[in-house]
């Protein structure tokens, strides 16, 4: 087994992503899993590059904080994505066969008009069928909060990549010439 940190976070990030792969063909579907494996590659790529900067001491360099933030990015923007979708479609089309059919509880039609803006939020997302079951899944809202700001801490990576590109670009700057 080798014993350099980026062979251990090469191969720990690909057996992740086969047994994320594996898991999700089978419970979520194929589109699921593709977004999935897209997420667990950028945010491989970053940790990757994150552990090479450690060992070699180099984040002040502006390649580091580019993948840092590539990954970030990549990863917070698919993994909303997929969350969010999950929370919207969770009712489907007609919300009381939903409840009724697909979860086997009662359908409340008067609890729904009377909390119909619950539904119509874009955050926290809901779809009850009364006043005890949510069709959204729990896990759904606190994974967009995380993916948000892993996306936001992306952002800022790629923000500190830019600063220090300049920063390393600007050392003292030759007089210009005269033309004659």
């Amino acid at each position: 087994m080798p014993s350099r940190p980026e062979r251990l976070a090469h191969l720990g990030g690909l057996a992740m992503m086969c047994v994320a792969l594996f898991l999700l063909l089978g419970t979520a579907g194929t589109v699921v899993a593709v977004v999935v494996a897209m997420v667990c590659v950028g945010m491989f790529a970053g940790g990757r590059g994150a552990v090479r900067a450690v060992r070699e001491g180099a984040w002040a360099r502006p390649r580091t904080w580019l993948s840092l933030g590539v990954a970030g990015v990549s990863a917070g923007a698919a993994g909303f994505a997929v969350a969010y979708l999950t929370g919207v479609l969770s009712g489907g089309l007609d919300v009381g066969e939903a409840c009724v059919h697909g979860h086997g509880v009662r359908y409340d039609e008067a609890y729904r008009a009377a909390h119909a803006e619950e539904s119509d939020r874009w955050f926290p997302l809901s779809s009850k069928c009364n006043e005890g079951f949510d069709l959204v899944p729990s896990w759904v809202n606190p994974a967009i909060v995380f993916f948000v700001l892993l996306a936001a801490a992306g952002v800022l990576c790629l923000a500190v990549a830019v600063v220090t590109a300049v920063r390393r670009g600007s050392g003292p700057t030759p007089e210009p010439r005269s033309l004659r």
